[in-house]
């Protein structure tokens, strides 16, 4: 293979639907980055804003959702490989169940509930017949990422993708000096997702943090470059935000010279995302939103959050949007324009309501959970029935 027939390669992906990108489930964000091949991406934000759960929400269980929609229709496969550096697998897929029930019915099972972790407010047996009923969405969700835990030094990831390329696909040379990856699926999408680089172990003979990341980052560039994969990674900001001196300004937000330990991954990303929390460091949102009417009045949570697109090599930067989070269940949902949020919407994303209305505007999530113990396979059916029939409405709708 010459160097020409490389591009008329990727043309030719492009004429058969090999290229296309898959739905990170939000439209606005969806205008201007997606979830495609040979994309490098850095989402970073302060500890605590949602950045984890934003970039399982839009690299994974949105993308899934997608994939479980599409699958029998489309040609173009997702594959993710979760490293999770900070979280246990087990609680992450439980707070998956925990999304997944409530976005589906409207009953919220914290994940401290679902495990036991509290005294005195344990699982019903009704709500164990609710999650029990998601087993085969869980199965198939696990075959779609495979989640490894676990801080590690960069050979750890380095490895697990070469044997997972060789695996998958082969190599040609296309002359005595270099060689090209054949995959056996050109339509599959996948996604290494290191989560987060701060946790990064020393390599060995590194004296340095930044020094492991910078090779992990390497890395990255491989797997993107020779590979064809999209990796992704999520970065804690420097603690420079919570100086005086931004405290003294009516605005501000985060910029990409504060992400923490190293500036190697921002320099290799091909896609740059900021997410921010005003609140937290007592500022206004620069988009315009009242993020303080986001508040939970009973106990303080807070359910508004800002990306912007801090770097876009193939696209636009620069761009801003306003995103409802619930935090319970680690969902985001966009926000329409600043001048069209009503009372109503502040009351209905602080209530959860606004993340249902969103993500899956299905009729029975609007009535009450009346129980699995005496007859659970009619109730089941009735859900399942329920579900087709809302999304033969919409489509007849549309």
């Amino acid at each position: 293979m010459t160097e020409f027939d490389q591009i008329l390669n990727e043309i030719t992906a492009g004429k058969e639907g090999r290229n296309h990108s898959i739905s990170m489930g939000f439209h606005k964000l969806n205008k201007y980055i997606g979830i495609r091949k040979k994309i490098m991406t850095l989402v970073f934000g302060s500890t605590g804003s949602g950045k984890s759960s934003l970039v399982y929400d839009a690299w994974i269980l949105n993308p899934f959702d997608w994939y479980l929609a599409n699958k029998d229709t489309s040609k173009i496969k997702m594959k993710v490989v979760l490293f999770s550096f900070e979280r246990s697998k087990i609680y992450t897929k439980a707070k998956w169940v925990s999304r997944k029930v409530f976005k589906d019915t409207g009953i919220l099972i914290p994940i401290e509930k679902m495990l036991g972790w509290w005294d005195n407010n344990k699982l019903t047996h009704d709500e164990h017949d609710l999650i029990i009923s998601y087993k085969d969405y869980v199965n198939e969700l696990c075959e779609f990422v495979t989640i490894l835990e676990g801080a590690d030094n960069p050979t750890g990831p380095y490895k697990y993708m070469k044997q997972y390329a060789e695996t998958h696909g082969r190599e040609e040379f296309i002359n005595e000096h270099r060689k090209v990856y054949l995959p056996d699926n050109e339509y599959e999408i996948v996604v290494p997702i290191i989560d987060h680089i701060g946790l990064t172990k020393l390599e060995r003979g590194y004296t340095s943090k930044k020094e492991s990341i910078d090779k992990l980052t390497e890395y990255a560039q491989g797997w993107r470059d020779h590979y064809g994969y999209s990796p992704v990674f999520v970065a804690q900001l420097t603690r420079d935000l919570g100086n005086v001196q931004y405290q003294k300004m009516q605005e501000f937000e985060p910029s990409i010279d504060q992400v923490k330990e190293s500036g190697s991954p921002g320099e290799a990303a091909d896609t740059i995302i900021s997410l921010f929390d005003p609140l937290r460091y007592n500022t206004k949102d620069m988009g315009g939103y009242e993020a303080a009417k986001f508040v939970n009045p009973e106990n303080g949570s807070k359910h508004f959050r800002s990306i912007k697109i801090q770097k876009n090599t193939y696209g636009t930067d620069g761009v801003r949007c306003g995103m409802a989070f619930h935090g319970p269940t680690g969902m985001f949902a966009e926000l329409d324009h600043r001048d069209k949020i009503t009372e109503d919407i502040y009351k209905e994303v602080i209530s959860g309501d606004y993340f249902r209305a969103k993500e899956a505007p299905l009729e029975y999530s609007k009535k009450p959970f009346s129980g699995f113990s005496n007859n659970r396979t009619s109730v089941l059916d009735t859900v399942n029935n329920t579900i087709k029939q809302t999304e033969n409405n919409t489509r007849t709708s549309n």
